[in-house]
Parts: C-alpha cells; structure tokens; sequence
C-alpha cells in the first residue's frame, strides 16, 4: 500500500514507457516510410505508383479477410495466461499455414475471373506476383502479437522497424539500381517479409521458451471464438480505410489513386500515437483485473492521444502544401486537396481506436462490429456520391465523415461498458497537468537510470 501511495503514476508511467517505445518505433518508420513513398512516386509517377498501391491492396486485402482474428486472439490468451505461450506459438504456425496457403488460391480466382471488375488498370501479372506476399504477412502477423501478448513492448516494434529499414533497402535498389519498376518493388516487399518472418520467429521462439507443434484444440476453438469476434470488426475497419482507393480506381483510374495515395499515406502518418497508445493499452485492459483502474485509465489515454493528434493536424493544415512541394515535386499537389479533407477524421478517428481497444480488451469485440458496420455504410454510399462530382476531394470527405462516426459510436459504446461520462473521453479533466508532470519525471529518471547503465 506505501509503494501505491508513494508511487501513484508507476502505472502510467509503465504505460507512457511502452508507449513511448512504440511512438518511438513508429516515429522512426514514419521517416523511412516518407523515404519509400518519395522514391516510389518520384520514380513510377503518379499511375505507376497508382498501380503498385492496387497491386499492393491484393494481399493486404486477403490477409485481412481470411486472418480470422488469429492475431488479436493471440494478444487476448497470451496476456490472460490461459494457455501455455509454446502452444500458442506451435498452433499459430499451423493456422498461418493453412490460412496462407487459402488465401493464396482465393487470390487466384480472384486475379483470373474477377481482375477487371475489382483491379481494372493493373495488369495481371503485377496481381499474381503481389499473391506470394499473402503467407508471408499472414507469418508475421500470427508470430509478431504473441510478443505483443507477452508485453514485449521493444522486441514487438523492433521488428516492425527493421521491416522498414529492410522494405526501404530494397525498394531503392529495385527501383534506383536496378530500374525494375512495379515488378521490382512487390519483390522488393517479398524480400522484406521474409527476411522479418525469420526474425520475429526467432524472437517469438525466445519470448515463448520453446514451441509446441501439437494441435490443441480448445485454443483454436477459443481463439477462432474470440478471434472471428474481432475479425469481422477488423474487415470492416479495413474497408472504412481502404474502400474509398477501390472507388477512387473505379471512377476515376490509376493515377488517381497515385494522387490520392500520397495524400492519405501522409496524413496517416498522424495516426503514429493513436496506434502506440492503442497497441500497449489493448494487452493491458486484457490483463487488467480492477475495474476502477481501467476506468480512469483508458480516458486518460483517449483525451491525451485526441489532443496531441488535434495539434499535429493544425501543423500539417499549414504545412501540407509546402510538404507535398519538398517531398513529391509539383506534379503531386493534386494530393493536398485530399489530404486536407481527412484531417478532421484523422483526430475523431485517433481516439476511436483507442476505445475500440479496450473494448476489444474488456471481451466484448462484437460492440466494434455493430460500429464497423454503420460506418463502412455510410463511407460507402458517400464516396459514391462525392466521388463523380468532387474526385480524390469527396473521397476524402467521405472518409472524414465515415471517421467522426465512428467515434461517435465507439463513445457510445464504452460509455455503457464503463460506466463513464463521454465528457471525461473527450476533454481535459482537473489533475490531468499533474499526472503528466509526475509521469515526465518519472520517465525522466527512467531514462537517466537506462543511460547510465549503458557502457
């Protein structure tokens, strides 16, 4: 009881550290990733970058429908200790097996029968190459949220940043050594998840002491229980981010989309502390066995990471023009317009995800699914009404519209579960200036104490 009293923000400082860590890690993607997607556009154009960010969507699109929710199943059972971690690891190998192995035929009828109706524009062969990235995302993913489970905060984002480093290597030289264009950069990204698939096992193998091969059935049916749960709210997120590129190819071809891509790969990349806040707080809430704290803790966390994010889309409101300038050359700024459009949604969204995490976390993953559905709805039916008369523009709006939603839904839902007023989400409350100036100084010592102990 002394060392809660003498201590109070240990929690959140355990917290801001994982956090940290991974806004961290994603900081330093974000700067490799504005590297690949300026080398990608500088050197294919806009329809040529169009075209790699279809061909691109083919497997992202299947990893995502046909995962089954395995990976935050993974992350719920880990961190709730109900099965042993060398189960777990042995069974998700044999899931990414089985369901790689699936996706990859579906793709295939999809390429063969349906490829002018869903990809028009992308010549086949890009479409069935992409094919081979369908396991090997499907790998990572099962592998990588057993250390996500386990709250192995450095060791979960150390391999996301050397998927970038790697992804950016090969990018530059498929693209500027050895001029391979659209081709050369779905190799590229082949050669960067299999490089990282090796890499994430080898540290998941550590994390787990060991690996049992032997089918257990009762966690497969469990995580297939909780996962399909989760991964219909996961489809439908998805398609609330990504349908609007499908529309945007559909009415208005591949360069548009190459427009469209670099707006929304920029503005996105304010998502970096929506995404660490959600991703460290998911195996907490999960974890998590006093209701009081999760209470007053997930607010805390959504009305920081809402305002922060509110503050770096002021920046890039006044910034954008300028950036797209510097980093794409003048032949993108058609992308500014699009990008401007999704900023209001990026902030509504930012704290949407942090709720839907804990939702997520308290087992109640289908509530995300009922939000899911009305905002895809709505998402839908408004791209298809903006996007013939207001282009890359209306599919942005659309997509900020479709956002707000969505954090009103997700309020509405935790508010019942939590018992909390949507005021203390959304707005600052009294003692928040403290909290974080006990956290900064507990971090700070954190920090003195990690760098004193280096040689």
């Amino acid at each position: 009881m002394r060392e809660r009293i003498r201590n109070p923000s240990a929690p959140t400082t355990r917290f801001s550290v994982g956090t940290g860590i991974t806004a961290g890690a994603q900081f330093i993607s974000l700067i490799l990733g504005l590297g690949t997607s300026v080398i990608l556009a500088r050197v294919l154009g806009a329809e040529g970058r169009g075209i790699y960010a279809l061909a691109a969507l083919l497997p992202s699109l299947i990893v995502t429908f046909g995962n089954l929710g395995i990976g935050p199943a993974t992350v719920y059972y880990v961190a709730r200790g109900e099965f042993r971690r060398q189960e777990i690891l042995g069974n998700n190998v044999l899931l990414s097996a089985g369901i790689g192995g699936i996706g990859i035929l579906a793709g295939l009828v999809g390429v063969l029968f349906f490829r002018e109706t869903i990809f028009p524009g992308v010549a086949p062969g890009y479409l069935l190459l992409a094919l081979l990235l369908v396991p090997v995302e499907v790998f990572f993913s099962y592998i990588r949220y057993v250390l996500l489970g386990a709250q192995r905060i450095k060791e979960f984002n150390y391999v996301q940043i050397t998927h970038t480093v790697l992804f950016l290597g090969f990018i530059a030289l498929a693209l500027l050594g050895l001029r391979a264009g659209v081709a050369g950069d779905i190799v590229a990204a082949l050669l960067s998840w299999l490089v990282v698939d090796l890499l994430v096992f080898r540290l998941a193998l550590r994390v787990s002491g060991g690996i049992d091969l032997k089918p257990n059935r009762t966690y497969i049916k469990r995580a297939l229980t909780y996962g399909l749960q989760t991964h219909l709210a996961n489809i439908l997120g998805f398609l609330n981010y990504r349908v609007d590129t499908f529309l945007v190819n559909w009415f208005l071809g591949p360069a548009a989309v190459g427009f469209y891509a670099v707006g929304v790969g920029l503005v996105e990349k304010l998502w970096m502390i929506s995404q660490a806040a959600s991703t460290v707080l998911f195996p907490r809430v999960a974890a998590e066995n006093e209701e009081e704290r999760r209470k007053k803790f997930t607010p805390l966390v959504a009305r920081t990471v809402l305002w922060i994010t509110a503050l770096g889309v002021l920046a890039l409101a006044l910034l954008s023009r300028w950036i797209v300038l510097l980093l794409y050359s003048e032949a993108f700024l058609p992308a500014v317009g699009a990008l401007q459009a999704l900023l209001v949604g990026i902030v509504a969204l930012s704290a949407s995800r942090v709720l839907a995490n804990d939702i997520a976390g308290r087992g109640q993953p289908m509530l995300n699914t009922c939000r899911g559905l009305i905002t895809v709805g709505v998402n839908i039916a408004l791209n298809l009404l903006w996007i013939p008369r207001y282009g890359i523009v209306g599919a942005a709006w659309a997509s900020t519209v479709s956002y707000t939603l969505s954090l009103f839904t997700a309020l509405f839902f935790y508010c019942r579960l939590s018992g909390n007023r949507w005021t203390v989400v959304v707005f600052p409350q009294r003692g928040d200036w403290a909290l974080y100036w006990r956290t900064a100084v507990s971090l700070g010592r954190w920090v003195k104490a990690k760098t004193r102990a280096l040689p």
